[in-house]
């Protein structure tokens, strides 16, 4: 079962569940931190997929970050795209992967990393 962070809700969606061989799909993630705690741009969100996957991270992750404060804007999701391979056969395939990202509290000035488990269905 997945651990949970109190502090940092974590949906992680797919921009579609069908995406044809040769060509990029993309993995959507949503923060959403309790008040007073924010999620660092520096370093950024990192994702990675497991060594048994048949899919490939595609370039780096999307993130847009708030001019006024320097840290993620959890307003936009983060994108990461990922390549199926040209002979992937049609059928559904399971994504597994971990996201990594720093998150903050402003108050009380500590920080941590959160290591998340992903699973999603393609």
């Amino acid at each position: 079962m997945p651990q949970e962070n109190e502090y940092v809700k974590l949906e992680v969606t797919l921009a579609d569940t069908c995406v044809r061989p040769g060509k990029l799909g993309t993995i959507l993630v949503t923060f959403a931190p309790i008040e007073g705690i924010h999620i660092n741009a520096n370093p950024a969100v990192e994702m990675t997929l497991g060594h048994n996957d048949v899919f490939a991270l595609y370039g780096e992750s999307e993130m847009t970050v708030n001019k006024e404060s320097g840290f993620l804007s959890t307003r936009s999701r983060v994108k990461q795209h990922f390549q199926v391979p040209s002979g992937t056969e049609p059928g559904a395939y399971e994504l597994k992967g971990t996201i990594v990202y720093y998150f903050c509290s402003d108050d009380e000035g500590w920080c941590r990393k959160f290591t998340q488990t992903i699973a999603l269905t393609l």
